[in-house]
């Protein structure tokens, strides 16, 4: 009864995290699209590819939801997607995307970062190389991840017929599953695991070069310059910590729990790492419209506007009430 009552708690936090989640993030995107300035139309194009990562998470989960079914190493498949797919096809397909956008994610934030790398520490140099290198080297890296994702998830798949103890899934419906053997599970939890860890070092790398190139600057450059890099590299900061708290550790979490999916409440720390990551997208955009200066005019300017038009939509007609009734 309790496990019933969770997976339908899951579902509905699920659904409404989309609610939110979508109309936000569409909306950050128009802002970030019409309100960029042209010092930072480069800046423009990794804030999109964040982003857009990030909805392209959510709008998988308005088509589709897996429910953890620990201790068994298998997933329920449900949502729209199962009217139109076998569950078990549907399901490892839905697995596939979800971890193939989250490490676009994480993707996208690395690429962020050695770009300000590049910016700050290397500007001389990267004048004499041309634009559509940056735009490879861009593509050459998310490929290598979505390759390196999609064939660590596909070695870990198997067959329901195939699973080792097939007493464990009667009675459960729209089920597909994992093998449970630890040597096979390994070589998915710790790809993802490095995946993540690869993208933490180069963030970090990227800042700490970043910090001591802005400090040797303080000599030569000059205080506009400074100002505009330091400004860049504290708003990047402050990116930087949202990934680590609300995308790394839940991520760490849910392999742990993954792994060692015998654990008490393994199934309740694998839905709620779920969900933190679900609202990551929500909270970054939310941060990335606050912190840089032009956003947060620009979605000042439009709340005003439109409280402003809905004030006088209101006295109008309450004004014409009054008339009609006199």
């Amino acid at each position: 009864m309790e496990d019933v009552t969770f997976e339908r708690w899951l579902e509905i936090a699920i659904y409404a995290t989309d609610a939110t989640s979508i109309p936000l993030k569409i909306f950050s995107i128009y802002i970030i699209v019409a309100h960029t300035p042209k010092h930072m139309r480069q800046t423009l194009l990794f804030l999109l590819n964040e982003t857009v990562w990030n909805l392209i998470a959510n709008l998988l989960y308005c088509i589709g939801d897996m429910i953890p079914m620990m201790p068994t190493q298998c997933f329920r498949f449900d949502g729209l997607a199962i009217r139109f797919m076998d569950a078990e096809f549907g399901g490892h397909l839905f697995f596939k995307l979800v971890f193939l956008s989250v490490i676009q994610v994480g993707c996208s934030i690395a690429l962020s970062f050695q770009f300000r790398y590049v910016v700050i520490c290397h500007s001389a140099r990267i004048k004499n190389i041309h634009r559509a290198w940056g735009y490879v080297y861009c593509f050459c890296f998310h490929l290598l991840f979505s390759v390196f994702s999609m064939y660590t998830t596909s070695q870990w798949e198997i067959s329901i017929s195939d699973y080792p103890d097939q007493s464990e899934l009667s009675g459960k419906a729209n089920l597909f599953c994992y093998n449970p053997e630890a040597k096979s599970k390994l070589v998915s939890v710790l790809g993802l695991c490095l995946a993540c860890a690869t993208f933490i070092a180069i963030a970090i790398y990227c800042i700490i070069k970043c910090f001591l190139k802005m400090y040797e600057n303080k000599k030569n450059a000059s205080n506009a310059t400074l100002q505009k890099q330091n400004t860049l590299f504290w708003n990047f900061l402050i990116l930087a910590v949202l990934p680590s708290v609300m995308g790394a550790l839940p991520i760490f979490a849910g392999q742990v729990v993954v792994y060692f999916n015998h654990l008490a409440n393994a199934k309740e720390i694998f839905g709620i790492a779920t969900l933190i990551l679900l609202n990551h997208g929500t909270v970054n955009t939310i941060i990335i419209l606050y912190i840089f200066k032009d956003y947060r005019k620009a979605v000042k300017r439009i709340f005003v506007r439109s409280f402003s038009k809905s004030n006088v939509i209101f006295v109008t007609t309450a004004s014409q009430g009054f008339c009609d009734r006199t």
